[in-house]
């Protein structure tokens, strides 16, 4: 099959990317060599994408100075919210649930427990939140109803929470080890970077860093691909909604990794030539635009989340720099 017929099968977006950049898989073979020689963790959480959530929201809890995440607080009640806030080592700045995007980390002291707590509870707001958002526009509201109707969705399944915690303390060991300090040092945090409009979301902006986290595997090329593409498409559209971006990270926490690569020198090696990063931006941004509108896209989803969302409805109505 052709390369250009078998671009007529792609979306326009995939097609766009490998027109763009067609040397990706020099990217490709490079990320995968070099995480090859890293030591493994040996992690098997019983839900893969339930424990990446947990992964991520404990890094913004951790990372943020500002509270992370508050559309997912707001799904909760004000006192609930504020005491996993408490839990989670920051405070708000009033009482209330209007304070949540407005609260201080007071706790600089990483606490894997307490943030394993709120981050697992958080998890299962953004699961369900999710769900609720594919079908509903008030859905913050429609979540914050349905939990406070079926508190035990809060919480999980309670062998399956047992497990994951056992496999976020290997994780979090790793992390607490120097991957912490070397991503604070990158800048100030934001958490969940809303991305054209709420088009797409970035896990995190470091400073001029957007960086994804990977918890998973990243053992085969299609992992790697997916991978290249949404840190292109996070940076370039951040620089395009007025984000000075400089850098694009990768953190892999399964293989105890921390890839940094500078994104103009990136993307001219990846295009083969030199890039106009507004023009090629704007053109990527059009491109998104003129696509189906997704609700809150979630790259974590998968065939055990999509379960918990049928399950609620029916009870429910180290550093490497390039």
């Amino acid at each position: 099959m052709c390369v250009r017929f078998r671009h007529l099968q792609q979306d326009p977006v995939t097609a766009w990317f490998a027109e763009t950049f067609p040397h990706q898989d020099v990217l490709r073979a490079e990320i995968g060599a070099d995480l090859r020689r890293c030591p493994v963790l040996l992690t098997d959480p019983p839900n893969k994408s339930y424990f990446g959530h947990v992964v991520e929201l404990a890094i913004g809890l951790a990372l943020c100075n500002q509270s992370p995440y508050p559309r997912l607080f707001h799904c909760l009640d004000p006192c609930l919210a504020t005491r996993l806030l408490t839990t989670a080592g920051h405070q708000p700045s009033v009482a209330g649930a209007a304070s949540y995007d407005a609260g201080r980390r007071s706790d600089r002291a990483l606490r894997p427990a307490h943030l394993f707590t709120a981050a697992s509870r958080l998890a299962n707001v953004r699961i369900l939140l999710n769900q609720i958002d594919r079908h509903y526009s008030d859905a913050v509201p429609s979540t914050r109803h349905v939990l406070e109707q079926y508190p035990h969705l809060l919480h999980g399944h309670p062998r399956e929470t047992y497990q994951t915690r056992h496999a976020f303390r290997i994780v979090w060991s790793s992390y607490s080890s120097g991957f912490h300090d070397a991503l604070r040092s990158y800048g100030p945090a934001t958490a969940q970077l809303s991305l054209l409009d709420g088009r797409r979301h970035a896990d995190f902006l470091l400073g001029t860093t957007v960086l994804e986290v990977k918890s998973g595997r990243l053992d085969e090329n299609h992992y790697l691909d997916e991978l290249i593409r949404q840190i292109l498409t996070y940076a370039l559209l951040a620089h395009h909604d007025g984000h000075h971006v400089t850098h694009v990270a990768v953190y892999a926490t399964r293989y105890q990794r921390l890839l940094r690569y500078r994104l103009g020198e990136l993307i001219n090696q990846l295009a083969g030539n030199p890039i106009d990063l507004t023009a090629t931006g704007a053109e990527l941004a059009a491109l998104v635009r003129s696509q189906p509108r997704r609700r809150r896209p979630d790259r974590k989803s998968g065939p055990e989340e999509r379960q918990i969302g049928r399950s609620a409805h029916r009870t429910a109505p180290w550093d490497r720099q390039q």
